[in-house]
């Protein structure tokens, strides 16, 4: 075990150092995640995610700031390779002193099942026939943004898509209980015209590990390079770092 986790820690830090050439203008930034999941059926989960995030360090000309996220969903599976989602963030963020954001963004989605899998028998649970578990989440939003001072408001339309990839270390598979695994996500984020700075064309990758204590209960910590430009025509101007702790409870 000690030998995978060295090996998953050497990937993880691998997959991240691809961002390192985008910048020296970088920060470093504190996330956190906690989904509260209600299964009603085998068809129909509700969710409620709470995201706050942190700036902890920065360039000495980037101002501080701080937001709160958060998302209630609800998720329809169709079958056996396909999840049909909608969500509605709420967000609020501290810019600077003098400006405060809130953001509306409505989201639909579809997350696709690359690997053959076997639906649970008892709850809404996806089970790979395989060690290795991929999937794809595409989803598009429409960002509002509505501004504290008289700053004008901002609209866009985004699609980002993100593949996942998943790899049990200490059991058969990331579904069983006392599984270590290992976690990692690229996502890329196009914004249907060129706004601002605010709504910047990204690219995030993530990798890490996860911790299922049981069906109720899971964790995971992973760290996370964003990298952003202002236009689809320009160059990666900016990275930002984060580590992101998450922690999931199940009924």
């Amino acid at each position: 075990m000690t030998d995978r986790l060295w090996i998953g820690t050497i990937s993880a830090l691998l997959l991240l150092q691809t961002a390192l050439g985008a910048s020296a203008q970088s920060n470093t930034q504190l996330w956190s995640e906690v989904r509260l999941d209600w299964i009603k059926s085998r068809d129909v989960t509700y969710s409620v995610t709470i995201e706050p995030k942190i700036l902890v360090t920065a360039p000495a000309d980037d101002p501080w700031w701080a937001t709160l996220d958060v998302t209630p969903s609800v998720e329809y599976t169709h079958g056996q390779w396909i999840d049909v989602l909608g969500e509605l963030m709420v967000g609020r963020t501290k810019q600077t002193d003098d400006l405060n954001s809130t953001e509306l963004t409505p989201r639909v989605g579809v997350r696709l099942h690359l690997l053959s899998n076997l639906e649970h028998d008892l709850v809404k649970e996806k089970v790979s026939r395989r060690r290795l578990v991929v999937r794809d989440l595409l989803r598009l939003e429409w960002r509002n943004l509505y501004y504290s001072t008289d700053k004008p408001d901002a609209s866009t339309v985004r699609l980002r898509n993100r593949i996942e990839l998943l790899y049990p270390i200490t059991r058969a598979r990331i579904t069983d209980a006392g599984a270590v695994y290992l976690s990692s996500d690229a996502e890329w984020f196009w914004p249907a015209d060129d706004p601002d700075k605010r709504f910047a064309n990204k690219q995030r990758l993530r990798a890490g590990f996860g911790y299922r204590r049981s069906r109720a209960w899971r964790f995971e910590a992973l760290v996370l390079a964003d990298r952003s430009r202002d236009a689809a025509d320009n160059g990666f101007t900016a990275v930002d770092y984060a580590l992101d702790i998450k922690v999931r409870r199940v009924w």
